[in-house]
Parts: C-alpha cells; sequence; structure tokens
C-alpha cells in the first residue's frame, strides 16, 4: 500500500458542523462546546481551532479581560470550580471567542452552566463503516477492501483515534496477508497506550464493564469501596474513555490489554466481588447473570440464579441458562434430565437426544423416576425422528413396573405402534402420580386412543378433545411423542371430521412458540387439513412457509407427503415427480405406526400414479399388520383402505380394489364414514369395469363432499364423465364435479375463479379452437400469438376449470359454452 507522507486532516474536519465551526471562528466570535469521549478527535478539532483565529489564543480563562479576545480550552471536565465559573461568564459575553472541548461529565454543575451560557454545542460519535472507508483513502491513498474496513471499524468500534491507529498500522505492511494481524496488533497498542495512563480505579472500572452487565454508579461504590460521589465521578469518567460501547460494554479489542494491565486473576476478582455486591443488593437480572457466566465467574449463587430462571423460561431460552449454569459451576449430571428437556422442546433434537442417552448409559445407578424421564425424552426424540417402533422399544425395555407417572405416555406409544398387549401391561399397573392438569391431559389422551381403536370413535374424539383442554393449562409443558391437539387432529381427519380437526389445530396454533417442537407439527397437520378440503394454494403456502423440516424426519414426511398429495391432486406429472423424488430419502428412514398412515396413503397414491408401487410396498405392507395386530380398528384403516381403492384406480387394475372396497363394505356396518367411502368403492369399481350408473356415481360423489372429501368426489364425477358416451350424462355428472370442486384461493386467500366462471375473451378463442383438435402451432397462427403463449393460455383455462388432466379438460370444454 501506498505510503502517505504529509500529515493527514484529522477525521472530525470532514462533517458538516466542524466544517461549519471552523468557518466560524473566521468571522465571527462564535461560543461553542465540543463534546466528546476520550479518541474521539476533540483536541485534533481545537488545533484547527487554534489555527483560524487571527491573534492570540489562551487556553486560561481567568487571564481575559480585553474585548475581542479568544479562548480555546480543551478538557474542561479537568478544570476547576472556579475557572469553569470564569470560563462560563466569557460565555456570556458576545465580544469574545469561547470554544471548549469536554469530555461529558453529566453530573459536573460547572459543566452544565457552561453548556448553557454557549450557544451551541458539536457532539463527536463514532465512525461509521463508510466514514472508516473514506479516511483509509485520506491515510492510505487508496481504498481498503470491503472484509477489512468491516475489521477496522469492528476492532476500533469506530472510535476515531483507534481508526487512525488501525489504518496507519496497515502502511508499509509487508504483504496483505498480514493486513487482519496489523490491524489488530495496532488497535490493541492503541488501546494499551490509553490503559497505561489510567488511575487504578478506573482500570478496575473498566475491568467490571468487561462483563457487559452495565456500570452502576452505587454497585461500582461498594465493589471499590468509594463515596457515593466518588462512585457517580467515576462511572462519568469511565464512559468518557472512548472503550465503552452505549450499552456500558467494554469495546471488546480493549479486554486483553485491559488483563494484562490489570492481571487475570485481578480482573476475575472484581467481577466476582461485582457479582456478591448484585446479589446482595438484590440487582442481578437474567441478563447480567448470563454475562458473568460468559466471562467465566464460577459462583454456586450464581448457577442456582441461572437454574432458577431457566425452570421459568422459553423451552430455547432456557436450553442456554442451563448450559450457562454448568459454566458457572452447576453440576451438569444433575441438571442433564432438565437440560435434555429443554433442548428438546426447543426444537433441538440432536442436543437433547445426545444428552437422554447419558442418561440411559447410567441406568443401573439412576434412580427410578429419573430413568423413566430420561425414556420419556428418548421415545419423544425418537417419535420426533418419524421412530415411533424406537419409542416402543424403549418402553418395553423399561419395563411396566417402572413407568411411573409416564404410564399413560408408554400406552399411547405402544398403542401407535401395534402393540397391543405391551400396552395393556402399561395401563395395568397403577400410580401415583398427583392429578395435575399434565397426568390427568396424558391419562385422557392415552384413553381417547385405546377408545379410536376399540371403534368408540365419537367417545375418543371427546376424550382426547378434553385431553387437550386440560393440557392448555399445564404449568409447565413436557417434551412428549406428541401433542394431543396432533393426536386429536389426526383421529378427526381419519373418520372425516375435518372441521373438528381444524379447530383443534387452529386453538393449538395460536399457543405455539415459533421456535417450539411442536410449530410445524400443528401447522403441517393444519395445511393437510387445508388439502383433503381440496385448498392446495392454502395447503401450499403454509408448508412453503414453514422453517427448514429436514431437522425432524417426522415433520419432513409430512411435509414430503403433502407436496406429493397436492402435486398429484393438481394433475401435474412434472410437478408429481419431482414431489417423489423429493420424497424418497425421508420414505427410506420411515417406521409405520398409526399416526402416520395418512401421509404413507399419500406417498402410496403417488407412487402408483408414476408406477412406482414398489417402492413403498414394504411400508403398506408393515401398515396392513400394523393394523391386523390391533385387530383391524375401522377408525384408522378406513383411510388406508380408501387409499387401497384409488392406487386400484390409478393402476386400472379392477381386481385390487376388491379387497378394499370389501374392508370398507365390513367397517360401512359401524362408521357413517367408511359407509361413504364403500359406496364410493363400488361406484369406482363399476366405472373401472365399464359399467357406469351416473345415478350411483353422483350420489356416492355427493357423499364423499359430505364426509368432508369433495376433491375424491370431483374427481370421481369428472372420471366417470370421461368414460361414458352420452353428452348428456357426460355434462350431468361434470355439474356435479363442478359443483362439489372446492373453491381455491390466491397468495393472499382471496378466491380465484372456480370452475364455470366466465374465461376472458382471449382464453374462450383458445377453448374454442383447443376443442377442434388443432395443436398450439395452429392456434398461435389462427389468434396471430406464439405457440409457447398458447399454452400459457391453457394451462390457465386447466386452472380455471380445476381440472387434473388434459382430457378432463377437454371434457369440461365440451360440456362448457366457452364463450359465455
Amino acid at each position: 500500500m501506498p505510503t502517505q507522507l504529509a500529515r493527514p486532516a484529522p477525521a472530525v474536519a470532514s462533517s458538516p458542523a466542524a466544517r461549519a465551526l471552523l468557518d466560524g471562528v473566521r468571522s465571527g466570535h462564535p461560543h461553542v462546546l465540543i463534546r466528546g469521549a476520550s479518541g474521539s478527535g476533540k483536541s485534533a478539532l481545537l488545533a484547527l481551532v487554534r489555527e483560524r483565529i487571527p491573534g492570540a489564543v489562551t487556553s486560561d480563562p481567568t487571564a481575559v479581560t480585553a474585548p475581542g479576545a479568544a479562548v480555546v480550552v480543551d478538557d474542561a471536565q479537568l478544570l476547576s470550580a472556579s475557572a469553569l465559573d470564569a470560563l462560563t461568564e466569557l460565555a456570556r459575553r458576545s465580544d469574545t471567542t469561547v470554544v471548549v472541548a469536554t469530555e461529558p461529565r453529566p453530573g459536573n454543575p460547572g459543566l452544565l452552566a457552561l453548556a448553557s451560557a454557549l450557544d451551541g454545542t458539536l457532539t463527536l460519535t463514532n465512525l461509521t463503516s463508510r466514514e472508516v472507508a473514506r479516511r483509509a483513502e485520506t491515510i492510505l491513498g487508496a481504498s481498503l477492501p470491503p472484509g477489512l474496513v468491516a475489521l477496522v471499524h469492528r476492532l476500533s468500534a469506530g472510535v476515531p483515534r483507534c481508526v487512525d491507529a488501525a489504518l496507519t498500522g496497515l502502511k508499509d505492511i509487508p504483504s496483505p496477508a498480514v493486513a487482519d494481524r496489523a490491524v489488530a496488533s495496532s488497535v490493541a497498542a492503541c488501546h494499551a497506550e490509553v490503559i497505561a495512563a489510567m488511575d487504578p480505579n478506573m482500570l478496575c472500572a473498566l475491568s467490571i464493564a468487561m462483563v457487559g452487565s452495565g456500570l452502576d454508579a452505587g454497585e461500582l461504590s461498594r465493589v471499590l469501596t468509594l463515596g457515593e460521589d466518588e462512585g457517580r465521578d467515576l462511572v462519568d469518567r469511565v464512559r468518557g474513555s472512548g472503550l465503552l460501547l452505549p450499552g456500558d460494554d467494554l469495546v471488546a479489542s480493549a479486554c486483553e490489554p485491559l488483563r494484562f494491565a490489570v492481571g487475570t486473576q485481578r480482573v476475575a476478582g472484581l467481577h466476582l466481588d461485582t457479582l456478591r455486591v448484585k446479589l446482595e443488593l438484590g440487582t442481578l437480572d437474567v441478563t447480567s447473570a448470563r454475562a458473568f457466566a460468559a466471562v467465566g465467574v464460577t459462583d454456586t449463587d450464581l448457577a442456582e440464579y441461572l437454574c432458577a430462571q431457566a425452570a421459568l423460561a422459553a423451552p430455547q431460552l432456557a436450553t442456554a441458562l442451563y448450559e450457562e449454569a454448568v459454566w458457572a459451576g452447576a453440576d451438569a449430571d444433575a441438571l442433564a434430565l432438565r437440560r435434555a428437556e429443554a433442548a428438546g422442546l426447543a426444537g433441538d433434537l440432536a442436543t437433547a437426544a445426545r444428552i437422554a442417552d447419558t442418561l440411559l448409559e447410567r441406568a443401573s445407578t439412576t434412580p427410578g423416576p429419573e430413568l423413566a424421564a430420561a425414556v420419556r425424552i428418548a421415545a419423544s426424540i425418537a417419535a420426533h425422528q418419524g421412530m415411533l417402533v424406537r419409542s416402543a422399544d424403549l418402553y418395553e425395555w423399561l419395563g411396566p413396573d417402572r413407568l411411573g407417572s409416564d404410564r399413560p405416555i408408554a400406552e399411547s406409544i405402544l398403542l401407535a405402534a401395534g402393540r397391543a398387549d405391551a400396552a395393556d401391561a402399561a395401563a395395568a399397573g397403577g400410580t401415583d402420580a398427583p392429578p395435575t392438569s399434565t397426568t390427568a391431559a396424558e391419562a385422557l389422551l392415552a384413553q381417547g386412543l385405546r377408545q379410536s381403536v376399540d371403534g368408540q370413535t365419537a367417545v375418543a374424539l371427546n376424550s382426547m378433545t378434553r385431553a387437550v383442554s386440560l393440557s392448555a393449562t399445564a404449568a409447565r409443558p413436557r417434551l412428549l411423542p406428541d401433542t394431543g391437539a396432533a393426536v386429536a387432529a389426526l383421529t378427526a381427519m381419519h373418520c372425516g371430521e375435518l372441521d373438528r380437526a381444524a379447530t383443534v389445530l387452529a386453538k393449538a396454533t395460536d399457543t405455539d412458540p415459533d421456535s417450539g417442537v411442536a410449530h410445524n407439527r400443528h401447522r403441517l397437520l393444519g395445511a393437510w387439513v387445508s388439502m383433503l378440503h381440496g385448498d392446495l394454494d392454502a395447503a401450499t403456502r403454509t408448508v412453503d412457509a414453514l422453517p427448514s423440516v429436514a431437522a425432524r424426519p417426522r415433520d419432513a414426511l409430512f411435509a414430503a407427503a403433502l407436496r406429493v398429495g397436492v402435486a398429484r391432486r393438481g394433475g401435474e406429472i412434472g410437478a408429481l415427480h419431482q414431489a417423489w423424488d423429493a420424497a424418497g430419502s425421508v420414505v427410506a428412514e420411515h417406521s409405520v405406526d398409526l399416526l402416520s398412515l395418512l401421509p404413507l396413503g399419500e406417498l402410496w397414491l403417488g407412487a402408483a400414479r408414476l408406477d412406482a408401487t414398489h417402492r413403498v410396498a414394504h411400508l403398506v405392507d408393515q401398515a396392513r399388520e400394523l393394523l391386523a395386530r390391533l385387530g383391524e380398528p375401522i377408525l384408522w384403516g378406513t383411510p388406508l383402505h380408501w387409499y387401497g381403492v384409488q392406487v386400484a384406480i390409478a393402476t386400472e387394475s379392477p381386481a385390487d380394489l376388491v379387497p378394499h372396497a370389501h374392508a370398507l363394505g365390513v367397517a360401512a356396518e359401524s362408521s357413517s364414514y367408511a359407509a361413504g367411502l364403500a359406496r364410493a368403492g363400488r361406484a369406482w369399481l363399476r366405472v373401472l369395469q365399464g359399467d357406469t350408473d351416473a345415478a350411483e356415481v353422483q350420489q356416492a360423489a355427493t357423499g364423499l363432499g359430505a364426509i368432508g372429501l369433495p376433491w375424491d368426489g370431483a374427481r370421481l364425477a369428472s372420471e366417470a364423465a370421461l368414460r361414458v358416451g352420452d353428452t348428456a350424462t357426460a355434462t350431468a355428472l361434470l355439474q356435479v364435479a363442478r359443483a362439489l370442486r372446492p373453491t381455491p384461493t390466491d397468495r393472499d386467500g382471496a378466491p380465484t375463479p372456480t370452475v364455470g366462471a366466465t374465461l376472458t375473451e382471449r382464453e374462450s378463442d383458445v377453448a374454442r379452437l383447443l376443442v377442434t383438435g388443432l395443436t398450439y402451432r395452429d392456434i398461435g397462427s389462427r389468434l396471430f400469438i406464439s405457440a409457447k403463449t398458447v399454452e400459457h393460455h391453457v394451462a390457465r383455462i386447466r386452472r380455471r376449470l380445476g381440472a387434473q388432466s388434459r382430457a378432463e379438460m377437454l371434457s369440461m370444454l365440451r360440456a362448457m359454452s366457452p364463450g359465455a
């Protein structure tokens, strides 16, 4: 870098206020107070002021008597009270020039009186990054790379004195590769020079500021055994040193020079003394406690305080507080359970699993209640990772005799994993757990899940809904395999109670912390409800708005299956391929349980559309085995059989449809939801066999709409319309499909045009020619537009009609009056 030989003007001289001051001293008698911390450029600016004042200039206010005198005073904070009074008197005269520089001293009455007497105040502040860059050009005669400018600004905190030192240190460096070290070394040397001139109290006060918990005059006085006035004056002096940031934090680059000057042990002692004073005065708060732990203070009281605050904090903050309590000297093993729980609730499953595993490794020496809690945490993590089978393994390993108050959780997990006998054993033992809202909610949820397996649908939903209400009043959340709201919503979706599922999830999402482990879970299930209702845009918007779900495989499974489901319903084969390919890795890690049958069904059906059912066949087999082990529970098996019906339809395999239709027929005897699906299954079978009964199709399609599956009903009607030869019958069935097709919404939630809405004039032109069989090129040549534009119009027509395929769109256009 080139060397600048001439001494550069001070950085402060370039500001508009400084230029106005310098111009003013030539044309009149300004009365100005320059206020700034040490190193801000006050002295350099005063030197320029003296150069511009004609005649003699004095710094002694008591020696001025003649009119027209000029008084330029630096470091006015050091003046005696009498000198300040004399300076104030001069400031009231119009025939003198008075320019005074001082560090801020809000507690000095003489300076306050002087400031009131002077006409104006020029406050010097630290340089911005842009000003540092300009200063570099002035000193070095060349521009600095942005990264180096940022480093200079960060290490110097923008203090002009340090900025100039850092930039000067860049002169004549042998290589740009050592520029970073040169900057750090120059700034540290600048700090060391300033620190070397300070008195012991200043050094101690700066050491205390190193903690980052602020400076309080009363606390400082007690730590250093000073009078109240001395304490206040010391705080003012430290703030004027140029080494503190606005929040009284010590500039980071000054820490090492200060430790060197004061001594590491003395600094640590000052920190501990300050903590003790805060504890005695009751002024310790969470922010300052964390700051003490961060600088390495170890103290039993500090550790206990951090633990107590963690117990009251939200999970994400609690995780950090427990970690800092360990830094402060808390026993890491004793805090392991609480740390694992907090990390899990905050969504940091990796940390939670690591800590929980250390507890399981010490199973032989861990007390029973703690071991049960460790199993609950580990089982919950496994559930969130999409491995409920491992969750069940953990509870079977623990055994029914050691479950304690977590007995209902074990029962729920074992049931969901299809292990009915083990669930019975878990439920058989008693518990002496207090009847808190938490334990009551967990018991009701387990009871509801069992009732759902036993075929008591209405009773099960009632139990689960009450469990959700009770859990909302729990004093302290616990890490669980799933939330009551999620289980209740999934149960409701399995029996067609979509509105109930939406209500439960809406209440849950209103209270979910954004960073909590349940945040994505509830919103994904809400998106699933939207998809089943047929609102594909709303479902997509919800998933797109979620933070990454990759870290939680169960969420990743639902998200991937939902995207497959949306793409399938949208009828775009390319989008379906893309969504299924993205789901592949998630499917490979998945283990089947009751609560994941819906995404499995969507993936199965998506695979059928792509002729790839072999990729999920093993999971489908596991699901059937799971249902068989539980005695073929109607509520949980019905949707999977409906997916089986649709897979048979997609693959045009009537023989494969028969067993699923039969299962739905058996379920129909005790379930109105299954009855609607069974009726639709029979209608689908006849359509596939070429024996379409329009009345039967209409009744079945309308029935699907009535049980919360309007999209499926519309598809049944439109597919049947494509297979009948009678135009009048096809038109009637398409009218049924249009009536059932849910109204999509745009990105703002507003309805978009529905089937039957009037096409635009250009869309009508394209539609009229499209049904005649013309190619995009031929249509374009007739309408004087490009084939690509025709393609865009066709895509919009298809979306407007809600058609799932080109064939369905053409059938709809033939049944409509395109220009109407």
